[in-house]
């Protein structure tokens, strides 16, 4: 079986920007930090660690705390996909510097309605 991605339609980037911005908001304001476009029509969120609260000598989101931000924004958008693929990476690369040091990133698309 062949994991193949759908296709995704073209949107504009400032409105994929303020879904997941609205997504990410919190008491202290967007956790969001890039939105970077690709060719395909897909997104990748990179976001700040601190947008979930970690539960005590936990470095990590939860897969449940993930989970909710998927659901946060499908009901944002229900025509997002939102890839299985999740997880942490160095931000320093593209020099963005959170305050935890590391990014969190998400990648999704809009699905051809």
């Amino acid at each position: 079986m062949r994991n193949e991605l759908p296709a995704f339609r073209k949107v504009r980037r400032r409105y994929a920007a303020s879904i997941v911005h609205n997504a990410l908001s919190g008491p202290k304001g967007s956790a969001l930090l890039q939105l970077i476009e690709y060719d395909d029509h897909h997104f990748r969120a990179l976001f700040d660690l601190a947008y979930f609260q970690l539960a005590p000598g936990s470095s990590l989101p939860s897969k449940s705390q993930w989970n909710t931000l998927k659901k946060k924004l499908k009901r944002r958008e229900r025509s997002i996909f939102i890839f299985r693929e999740y997880g942490t990476i160095d931000c320093r690369e593209r020099n963005i510097t959170p305050a935890a040091g590391a990014c969190l990133y998400l990648d999704f698309g809009f699905l051809l309605v």
